[in-house]
């Protein structure tokens, strides 16, 4: 099969459409979004053309919230020549791109800002960025719109800014801890008094704005336009209105309803979703050929979902839930929420997933040119200062050319752990499209990283999956140091996730999927210090167990340096087995794993800060101290182990 490459979200790209469309009539939000993205870039850059951006933006901004649905694109001699050339990747906010804020939220968030405040004082509207500095014009434009006097500007953590005799207006994306906002609130407090603007997942997520005193304005996530859309009502006439159904799926007679417990996942959280994912829903279509079990998921209704939408009705493959229909903010697809999860072992099904993936490259790939030249990603550096004790020099080149080895393409979803089902028919199935196409932090645009992905999900070995993809490419040289390499990148990146977006539910497998993930991590180290030809005798430790966890209980690293456990004596198994489960009730999951016993955390993970005591209190109750060990999550070893 073959189709137009994704075109990546480049600021050049960017850059060169709205020059080709200089003075015609173009879409209001692909002109702002478009607009912010080359602001932002300019900011980076330091261009002095900067300042003719923000402005441009800002009427962009004006224009979109007075509703009009098409604009007249800006002069090409706006846009200045360094941006038309930069294949920089748009580092894509998370609120606009994954978490399901829309324009108008924000409106509404400025709206409900100005409904409490009259004193009529100018106001400096500063996004933090990135994602702030996209959602900080539409603000100040809706301030101005009420007469106020408004300067806009864009502010980096750690940066200071000169607001003067203004009101200081902070807008960000949904916050996750606060910090960030609560320390850039109080560098700006003594120059003036600072209010906070954002939309919110919960109550709780700006709670620590609140107790630092200082004065913030929600959107709650059921005002969001994403939540909104799900309700019964509105849904069925967007459904009407909105939805291109895709060829061989007759447009549906009636919306039967939603699905009991399934209805509106950001009102009542589906059981393992996370809570910072975007809104979804399952409901019952009534066609001429009967009744159709299916889910829709947002997407971003502007640029940044233009590859999301473009999956959904490119990609064909019997692994993927067929896309039943496309709308500006949504894709609908068949419904797999019924089959089975993918069992610990998942040999059986490794040889479909490898080819998934690889097939999935051929159908999708991204355009040329993002690959001339390629940025080096930053996890990529992180790997190669790991691997040479702080002394990247050669390594890294080489490095990036075996990532870069086999294709470029658009990642799906990395393949996690929990996206593998086993259907009623036995057959392997992997749910969920690609919502957005380039991960901030994934830079990598390689189906290696959906590979490394899959060694973990399947619990397999490197050598098993690489055997399996040299296989499908019939190569004469092994795909192994190349997928080594992935192997560690995406463990540097997922590694920061799991803690962050962990979830009590689905506790047992989030444990498992670290323990395999550093595992897999420390395989590729040793792989790769091979296949470098990095003497033994400057090679940098590689250690297959901790005997003290690292302070995110969840968090694999990168498998460098430390002190490995010592081997503990034969021990009595059931007996060994008996005291952690009477011990970890109401704690800890133990879970069986490859001759171990993994301990999940069962509480928020606020609380794993305080979790040392209680493993220290563990390891006294074990016939040896040394049983309690590190990889990736603690664990109570049960068979002697290297």
């Amino acid at each position: 099969m073959t189709t137009v490459p994704v075109r990546p979200l480049t600021v050049g790209a960017l850059a060169r459409d709205l020059v080709a469309n200089a003075r015609q009539a173009v879409s209001a939000l692909r002109c702002y979004e478009t607009l912010a993205a080359l602001w932002v870039r300019s900011e980076d850059r330091r261009l002095p053309t900067a300042e003719r951006l923000r402005a441009s933006t800002l009427r962009a901004a004006g224009r979109l919230i007075c509703g009009e649905m098409q604009v007249a694109a800006p002069d090409a001699d706006l846009v200045p020549r360094e941006l038309t050339s930069d294949e920089s990747i748009v580092r894509l906010p998370a609120s606009l791109a994954v978490q399901g804020v829309e324009w108008p939220d924000i409106v509404q968030l400025s709206e409900r800002w100005l409904s409490a405040r009259s004193d009529g004082w100018p106001v400096a509207v500063v996004g933090v960025r990135t994602g702030g500095a996209y959602l900080a014009p539409l603000v100040a434009a809706r301030l101005a719109r009420e007469g106020l006097d408004v300067h806009l500007a864009s502010v980096r953590p750690g940066e200071r800014i000169t607001p003067g005799r203004r009101r200081v207006l902070l807008v960000d994306d949904p916050p996750l801890t606060g910090r960030t906002l609560v320390s850039l609130a109080q560098r700006l407090a003594e120059r003036g008094s600072t209010d906070v603007l954002v939309p919110a997942f919960r109550d709780d997520d700006v709670q620590p704005l609140r107790d630092a005193g200082i004065s913030v304005t929600v959107l709650p996530r059921s005002c969001w336009a994403s939540t909104r859309r799900l309700a019964l009502r509105a849904f069925g006439t967007y459904l009407t209105t909105e939805v291109t159904w895709t060829s061989g799926t007759e447009a549906p007679v009636s919306l039967v309803g939603f699905r009991p417990g399934r209805e509106n996942s950001a009102l009542a959280p589906w059981p393992g979703l996370r809570h910072r994912s975007p809104a979804r829903s399952a409901f019952t279509l009534s066609t001429q050929h009967g009744r159709q079990q299916v889910v829709a998921s947002w997407v971003p209704p502007g640029i940044f979902g233009d590859a999301a939408r473009a999956t959904a009705t490119a990609l064909s493959s019997a692994l993927t839930p067929a896309t039943v229909g496309v709308a500006p903010a949504m894709v609908i697809s068949e419904d797999l929420s019924a089959s089975t999860q993918l069992t610990p072992r998942g040999d059986f099904w490794l040889d479909d997933a490898v080819g998934y993936a690889l097939d999935r490259s051929v159908q999708l790939p991204v355009a040329m040119s993002l690959r001339a030249p390629a940025p080096i990603p930053a996890a990529l550096k992180t790997v190669a200062t790991a691997l040479t004790s702080g002394n990247p020099g050669m390594v890294l080149p080489r490095l990036h050319r075996w990532v870069m080895s086999i294709g470029s393409s658009v990642p799906d979803g990395r393949c996690e752990a929990e996206k593998w089902l086993i259907n009623a028919e036995g057959g392997l199935r992997k749910t969920g499209h690609l919502t957005h196409a380039y991960r901030r932090d994934n830079e990598l645009l390689t189906p290696l990283i959906d590979l490394a992905a899959i060694v973990v999900a399947f619990g397999t070995d490197l050598k098993t999956v690489a055997a399996a993809v040299d296989r499908h490419l019939s190569d004469d040289e092994s795909c192994l140091p190349a997928l080594a390499t992935a192997m560690l990148c995406y463990g540097t990146a997922r590694g920061e996730q799991l803690p962050r977006t962990y979830n009590p539910e689905r506790a047992a497998a989030t444990a498992r999927e670290a323990h395999r993930l550093q595992r897999a991590m420390i395989d590729a180290a040793l792989v790769l210090q091979e296949a470098l030809h990095i003497p033994v005798s400057v090679r940098t430790p590689v250690l297959r167990r901790w005997r003290h966890q690292p302070a995110a209980l969840l968090q694999p690293m990168l498998p460098f340096r430390g002190r490995p456990a010592p081997k503990a004596p034969q021990i009595d198994t059931r007996s060994v087995e008996e005291a952690v489960t009477q011990w970890a009730e109401g704690r800890f999951e133990p879970v069986l794993e490859d001759g171990s016993l993994l301990l999940a955390p069962l509480e928020p993970a606020s609380t794993w800060q305080h979790a040392t005591a209680a493993l220290g209190d563990l390891a006294a109750r074990l016939p040896h101290p040394h049983l309690l060990a590190w990889c990736g999550v603690p664990l109570v070893q049960l068979e002697e182990t290297c």
